[in-house]
Formats: structure tokens, sequence, C-alpha cells
């Protein structure tokens, strides 16, 4: 990341051999193909950095005196940390005393947190979402550089020098050459010179299309491993080629391990380590082939839930406690169930529980005791965060697919929220609960009703982007969804889904299960006192008006909760 911000190289060499190990008392390190003495620099930010680390309260610990800390890294010299620098330190502290961190008083003023816009947010998000991408870049391939529109290195990752021995001083603020990646056919022995415009990174550039292939990789001399290239281009504004990125995977040293790692990295959500919403699709498929092929003698009950108010957990607390929230309900969630049941987290705040050999009444009082250990227990680590959860719960029937059996406990869900949150809501409920407004709280929005023939839904969302983003993200969801824009203006949209079928019947896809939406846009202001900080509330309206012949009020509650978890998923995503 400090690289595509152009830092100074001197600065990234530093923080990249921060924790290096020293080789005895000497202060050198191996790099491919060469020995370099171990900068100055890094030997005193490593000691000052876990001096500081020591002296720190952390939750799980008090902080350490200054002789304790001092021992401690004596405990490690010689290898992780300098022993004379140690020793400067200590006698620093003996003849300044506290003088010494007199400068470190301005970060603990909290008067001086400085105002946070609504455009800094969304380019916070987006620097998230490019810290995201690297990590796995990182984590799934040997080495990757990025190069910008005039082929000028951004980034060379740290994996690169092993597979190029060029280290990253030689290599940013100069152009990229075709010697820097020397890559050769698979199949050949010989190596040829490659021209420019015949080499991958040009080509992308030119065409603007992503290439894979097979190929020789020189790491030095003539040392060669196999190794799988992938070339992109990187679409800026208006669909200009703003750079290109190549990524490399050594094959030479492909490992079970490394398999193992992928493989979970596919299948597990990255934050919660529990299932991912595809693993969790696929599992409960397996399930529902055996439940059909045993003609539902056997029991097979889903538990979908959800973490009540969770935006304003965000919104208080930040997305910081609210990853939390998620960690320690998905770690809970893993401790209260059962081995042979699996739990995934759908989306979101959202969490999908799969119980094979459970019947609906027995589901619903695993869903009960999960719902009251959730609220009895201290999650977030926060003080004074009371988390509740709201459960949906269905049981598998002898004509259900995936996706018709989470709808309905996806419908059960809403309507538990409907009522109030914090409870649970059963098939058997779904009658009465389908048209119940709700009246505990002024965020719940949600009425499902029916006047002639035709049902209407609505709901509302709150969003924290600004209107501009909002409309690009539902442009998103209208074309994930095949949709079309009947009629739009300022702050107001009008959307049709689905088509219904040759007698206007609705059919069993969503794709045949016609609806119309209205989707208005709303911001207010708001302070109780003139001191009061003026909070700006982004709401999204929804309503939903059925089209054709809808078989019932049910059907049409979970095709409109269906699209409304989607929505929600598109609107509220960073």
């Amino acid at each position: 990341m400090l690289q595509a911000f152009h830092t100074d190289p001197t600065v990234i060499s530093m923080l990249t051999t921060l924790h290096h190990d020293l080789s005895g008392s000497s202060a050198h390190i191996e790099v491919p193909g060469q020995q370099i003495d171990l900068p100055l620099g890094p030997r005193i930010l490593a000691v000052a950095d876990a001096y500081d680390s020591l002296n720190t309260v952390k939750p799980y610990r008090r902080g350490m005196t200054h002789a304790e800390s001092i021992s401690t890294l004596l405990e490690k010299s010689g290898r992780r940390y300098d022993e004379s620098i140690i020793r400067t330190l200590n006698r620093w502290y003996e003849n300044e005393g506290s003088a010494l961190f007199r400068l470190t008083e301005s970060f603990y003023d909290a008067e001086r947190t400085p105002e946070i816009s609504q455009e800094h947010r969304d380019d916070i998000a987006l620097l998230s979402q490019f810290i995201g991408v690297l990590c796995q870049f990182q984590q799934l391939y040997d080495g990757f550089f990025l190069l910008d529109a005039r082929e000028n290195y951004c980034i060379w990752s740290d994996g690169m020098p092993g597979l190029t021995a060029l280290p990253v001083q030689q290599v940013l603020r100069r152009s990229w050459q075709t010697t820097d990646v020397l890559l050769a056919p698979a199949a050949e022995d010989s190596v040829a010179a490659t021209e420019r415009d015949d080499t991958m990174i040009v080509q992308a550039l030119r065409t603007g299309r992503s290439q894979f292939a097979s190929r020789r990789c020189r790491v030095s001399g003539n040392t060669w491993i196999k190794a799988d290239v992938y070339t992109m281009p990187v679409i800026g504004p208006g669909q200009k080629i703003a750079g290109v990125i190549q990524l490399i995977r050594n094959k030479s040293r492909v490992s079970p391990d490394d398999v193992g790692r992928l493989t979970k990295l596919a299948m597990c959500d990255s934050l919660t380590g529990v299932a991912n919403r595809g693993q969790l699709e696929s599992r409960l498929r397996q399930l529902l082939e055996e439940f059909h092929a045993q003609d539902g003698t056997r029991s097979l009950s889903v538990i979908f839930l959800d973490v009540d108010h969770f935006k304003r957990i965000n919104d208080t607390h930040g997305h910081q406690v609210g990853d939390q929230v998620l960690i320690d309900l998905a770690r809970l969630l893993q401790h209260e169930t059962y081995s042979l049941e699996v739990i995934g987290r759908y989306g979101g705040e959202e969490f999908v529980i799969v119980c094979p050999d459970t019947d609906l009444d027995a589901a619903v009082r695993r869903a009960e005791r999960l719902r009251t250990s959730i609220m009895k227990s201290s999650i977030g680590g926060i003080t004074g965060l009371s988390v509740t959860s709201s459960f949906g719960v269905a049981a598998a029937r002898r004509i259900d697919t995936v996706q018709s059996l989470l709808e309905r406990a996806d419908t059960c869900l809403y309507n538990a929220k409907a009522a109030g949150r914090n409870r649970t809501c059963r098939e058997s409920d779904l009658d009465s609960a389908a048209t119940v407004e709700p009246g505990h709280s002024d965020d719940d929005k949600i009425r499902i009703s029916e006047s002639n023939g035709v049902f209407h839904f609505s709901d509302r969302v709150e969003v924290s982007t600004s209107l501009e983003i909002t409309a690009m993200k539902l442009r998103a969801f209208i074309s994930e969804h095949r949709g079309v824009v009947v009629d739009q203006e300022k702050g107001k949209m009008q959307i049709r889904l689905g088509t219904p079928g040759f007698f206007g019947h609705w059919g069993k896809t969503a794709s045949r299960q016609p609806v119309d939406l209205s989707i208005s846009f709303e911001t207010t202001r708001n302070g109780r006192s003139p001191q009061e900080k003026i909070r700006t509330h982004r709401i999204v309206t929804v309503e939903m008006r059925s089209q054709g012949k809808v078989p019932g009020m049910d059907h049409f509650a979970a095709r409109c909760l269906s699209l409304m978890r989607d929505l929600k998923a598109f609107l509220q995503s960073s």
C-alpha cells in the first residue's frame, strides 16, 4: 500500500525489514542472492515498537513498568532485538526520565478528534477494499506487481525479489522492462528473446483483456521454475485502462498444505471462519438430496438468524466493533450447536444453521436456546452493548429446493423482526405474522397487505453512502436481477423485475414472479440541541406491488423478503 502511495523506498525498506531476525550479534539479513546490512533505522524501530507494546495496557494484561520492559527485551536480544540499542534506551530513560515521552501526549487528546466527512468515509471504504484485495493476492500468490498506464511500477510485492532477485529499491519509481520478469513458454527448453509487443503485459494494456498462461520463470542464473501467470488490466473511470497487474504462482512447490489452505479460503467466510454462502448452499443441497432420496422419512430443518439493529451498532461503535460482534456470534453458534450441524454466514449480519435429523419443533427449541444465549452473553467486547437476534425456522418439504427452503426460513425471520425483534418465528406462524405491523420501534417499517387481489409490501433501508454511490449500487442490483427501469425522476425510481407465465400465473422461479418496485430516496438532518452534532440520515424507501396471479400472501412475502435481503446486501455493502 505504501508503494502505491509513492512512499520513499528507504521508508518501505525500513518497515519491511523491521522484524527480521538478527544473526547472532551481527546486523545483516539474507535476501535472494546476496547478504545486506540491516540498517540502523529498523533496528531502532523494532526496539521502540516492542517497548511501546509492552508498556501499553492490553485487554488481557497490565502494562509493564520500564524495568520489566527492558528485562523482557534483553531476554530476546541477540536474535530478535539489538542489545546495544536496548541498553542505550535504558540509559536514556535513566538520564532524562519521563521527559523522554513528553511528545506522545498529543496523541491522547480526545478533543482534537477530526471530523470525517461523507466523502472521506467513501474514500475509506474504497481504501478498505483495496487493502483487502492486496491481502488476498498476498495469500494466494507467490508474487505480484502493479503498473500504471505509463508502465511505471506502483507495487512490487515482497515475494517478487525471491522470484526475480530484484529488491524493491531497484524497481520502484522506474518503468517496466521486459527483462525484469523473464518468462518463457513452458514447453520450450531454450529461451528466446520475447518481443515487447508479444508480452502479456503489453497485450493486456492494449486489448483490455485478461490473460492466463503456464510459463517458466527465471529466478536467477540458469534456475527456472514452473509458474502460473495471470495478467489483468485495471479498468478505471470511463472504461479506460488505468494499469495492469501480473500475478505469479510457483507451481514447483505446491504442497498439500497449500491445497488445504486454498480450499479453506474458498469454503470459509474470511471474517468469522464459518462456512461461506457458497459452501453453505452446497452442503444444504447435499442434505436435501438425501432427504428426497428417503422420501422425506428423515427430518431436515433450517434456522435463519439476523443480528438486531446491526447498522446502529456499526454507526454508534464503529465497524471494528461490528466485525467483533459477528466474530463473537459465530463462535457462540459453534459452541452451542452439534457437530453434524452446518453453520454459515449468508451475508452481512445474517447466519444460517442447517440441522439434519431435526424436525420443526426441535429446531424451534434449538433456535430459542441460541436466542437466549446470545441475549445473555457479552458480545462485541464493549461494556453496555446489548446484542440480540431474530430467528426464523423452516422444515424441509418433499418439493423443496435450496432456494425455496431458505426463502421460507427467511420469510419467518423477517416476520420475527416485524413483530418486534429478539424472537423466533416458525412456519406455522406465517399466516398470522405476515400482516403484523410492527409497533416496538420506529425503525421497523415492514408492512405486507392485500387489496383486491393485489399484494403490497413496504420496507425502509438506512444507508451511509451518498446519493450518487447509492444509485450506482442500485444499478448493480437491477443488473443482477435483470430488471427494467420503467420510470425515473429526481429521488425516485420505478423498476420491474420478472415476467409472468403465459397465462399470467406466477411460476416457481424468481424470473417468473413479477413485481413492481417503487424506490425513493430521502435525506434528513437533525440535532436535539444547538450544541449537539447534526446527524445526517439517508433513507431508501422500497414499495413492492405484485403483478400477475400470485398463489398466496406467503409466496409474495417470500419473494419480497428475498429481494429485500439482496437489495440490502447491495446498498449497505462497503
